[in-house]
């Protein structure tokens, strides 16, 4: 009998041990699931301010060089976390900003000079605070912890080479002297689409900065004879063929470019400069600027070849190089005859897309970037480039001619980036990639 009771104590303990054992296990697992509730939600918010301090960062740094320092850490402000503003970013609830620092940067590591900047700096510093109110650890007396986050961005390009030399290739052969519908005056007069393409170019320059960044002019056929344009003197005529050398030049780049790759675009207001040489020959001064003469059928593959034969060169004299680009402009439908190619191009008679596709290699090999504008302007976007075994579309020879998908635009190709826009809308979007803000390393000084 007491062996019997001796044994029912013993069992009746042993339930008692696992009782208390359970019960501080459960503590145990409330308290770590407390920690992680609280640290979760920490984390959650650190990622949300860091996400809206970084676009503080990017929407000052746009501002930079063509607006005043007031604009652009004004602009910061709005994207900041916990404004009022329609475009600030909203943080998790409960969750408050309790300090946001905006801070203009003279950065050496940043290739344009903020000398040149309207702002006076070419990079800015964005830092907040924020109080994260806890859930569980209030029980221990923790009812919040504080977290921060900074970025840093550079205007232009940042810590990346943020000069660009940039050499246009307009399209003026006789097909361009058409009435594009689509593109009207202020008047909502139709403009011919040469006159469309200037306005698009002219588009690009201006939104463009003063610090550092070259443009240069080519147009094809090639001109026959060396001339930088200027609405006192006469447009020369097309050349006899595309193989002919400018008169008084020792190669045919003469005869395609005739504005060279240089500064001095833009006012110091950032407005066009009517006493340029680029801005006149678009239309930005006080003629019409550049005619489509014609003369020859399309061939663009030599263009491409001197364009990036011009930014070499120059690239070369800098230090550090810049990023050359080609911006091309044309319906992409190559269809010269072997008379207008001449002895020196004859080879590549229905081939003479796929001769600019490789042209457009041999740039991007060197890193160029090719941005194309496949601007048909109404015509057949299925055609194709020549007669022969060439039976490459103009969508398809312009997409193959850029860098990447992303550097191909049209008016009319399906397959161009974002679909169709109209020009206005494509060198906006390519002003855009050229001029965007980058984030920067924190140490970058």
């Amino acid at each position: 009998m007491n062996k019997t009771l001796a044994r029912h104590r013993a069992r009746a303990g042993q339930r008692g041990s696992v009782s208390v054992i359970v019960a501080l296990s459960l503590i145990a697992l409330l308290a770590f699931t407390a920690v992680a509730v609280d640290v979760g939600y920490l984390m959650f918010s650190q990622r949300r301010l860091q996400a809206a301090t970084d676009a503080a960062a990017l929407a000052g740094a746009m501002d930079l060089w063509t607006k005043s320092w007031a604009t652009a850490s004004g602009n910061a402000q709005n994207y900041a976390a916990g404004q009022t503003a329609s475009t600030s970013n909203t943080l998790p609830g409960n969750v408050t900003v309790t300090s946001t620092s905006i801070q203009g940067l003279k950065l050496a590591s940043v290739t344009l000079p903020y000398a040149q900047a309207v702002s006076g700096y070419n990079g800015i510093q964005v830092t907040q605070q924020a109080s994260v109110p806890t859930f569980f650890a209030r029980a221990i007396g923790i009812k919040s912890s504080t977290i921060s986050a900074t970025s840093k961005a550079g205007a232009g390009g940042g810590t990346q080479a943020a000069q660009y030399n940039v050499m246009i290739i307009l399209d003026t052969t006789a097909s361009m002297n058409t009435t594009d519908s689509n593109c009207k005056n202020a008047k909502g007069v139709a403009q011919t689409r040469e006159n469309c393409a200037k306005a698009g170019a002219l588009q690009l320059l201006t939104g463009l900065t003063n610090a550092g960044d070259n443009v240069g002019l080519m147009v094809f056929p090639p001109m026959s004879s060396t001339y930088n344009f200027s609405c006192s003197k006469t447009q020369p005529g097309t050349g006899s063929s595309y193989s002919a050398i400018a008169s008084g030049a020792s190669s045919t780049l003469a005869g395609y470019q005739i504005a060279s790759p240089s500064s001095g675009f833009l006012s110091s207001s950032g407005s066009a400069n009517t006493s340029s040489g680029v801005v006149q020959a678009l239309g930005g001064g006080s003629c019409g600027g550049l005619s489509a003469i014609g003369g020859l059928g399309t061939f663009y593959g030599d263009a491409i070849t001197q364009a990036q034969s011009a930014l070499s060169t120059l690239s070369a004299s800098q230090n550090p190089a810049g990023q050359n680009v080609i911006v091309l402009l044309s319906d992409g439908d190559a269809t010269s005859s072997k008379a207008q190619l001449g002895s020196t191009f004859s080879s590549t008679y229905n081939q003479e897309c796929q001769t600019a596709i490789n042209d457009a290699g041999a740039a991007k090999t060197a890193g160029t970037l090719i941005y194309t504008v496949a601007y048909i302007g109404g015509e057949s976007a299925s055609s194709t480039c020549s007669d022969g075994s060439d039976s490459l579309s103009p969508c398809a020879t312009m997409a193959s001619i850029a860098t990447s998908s992303a550097y191909f635009y049209s008016d009319t190709c399906s397959n161009a980036t974002g679909g169709t826009a109209s020009l206005s809308t494509i060198f906006g979007q390519i002003t855009y990639t050229l001029t965007k803000p980058r984030l920067i390393p924190g140490g970058a000084t």
